[in-house]
């Protein structure tokens, strides 16, 4: 029972991080062309200043400086159009990117409770007068007793014990259907 529980552990895990990679590939999908478009708008520039600069810091460091505050001063607008461009796009991977980590912990907090809730170890017991039952074994007699009628073990979805200690009996139903009785 323990290794089918870690089992769906697991699958729930697998299954909240395929439903989280969709949604962050989307939101990088929606990013790559707006930074592709700004390295095209800025790549120009960027070269045309290098190479105006270039030649000049190796000459002299003090006739550089007005190029290079003029190739930062064409690039400045391009830079700031492209961070505008790509602000949505960087605010939904992030945002996505949060839901998706939400959603994981959720699930994680979720996973570990369920697993304490099946390892943990318990037992019901019913006392009445001279008389002590363990509902565990109620339920395994009244399984037993609905496939010595006839039925399979496996037609059990669900199962309700109704126990009468005054009467000393066990009443169930089976699947919202069938009904019995054992004694004890």
């Amino acid at each position: 029972m323990a290794d089918s529980t870690m089992k769906k552990i697991a699958d729930t895990i697998e299954t909240a991080r395929k439903k989280a990679e969709p949604v962050i590939e989307g939101a990088k999908k929606k990013a790559e062309p707006v930074i592709e478009e700004a390295k095209k708008k800025a790549g120009p520039v960027i070269d045309e200043a290098k190479k105006k600069a270039g030649p000049v810091i190796e000459g002299a460091k003090k006739k550089a400086a007005p190029v290079i505050d003029e190739a930062k001063k064409k690039a400045g607008p391009v830079i700031e159009e492209a961070k505008k461009k790509a602000g949505p796009a960087a605010e939904t991977v992030k945002k996505q990117a949060g839901r998706a980590a939400d959603t994981a912990k959720k699930a994680g907090r979720g996973l570990a409770d369920k697993a304490a809730e099946v390892t943990s170890k318990n037992e019901v017991y019913i006392q009445f007068g001279d008389y002590e039952i363990k509902t565990d074994d109620m339920i395994k007699r009244v399984r037993e007793h609905y496939v010595s009628e006839g039925h399979k073990i496996t037609e059990i979805r669900e199962l309700q014990v109704y126990i009468k200690p005054g009467d000393r009996r066990a009443y169930y139903v089976i699947n919202h259907h069938d009904t019995g009785r054992i004694d004890y």
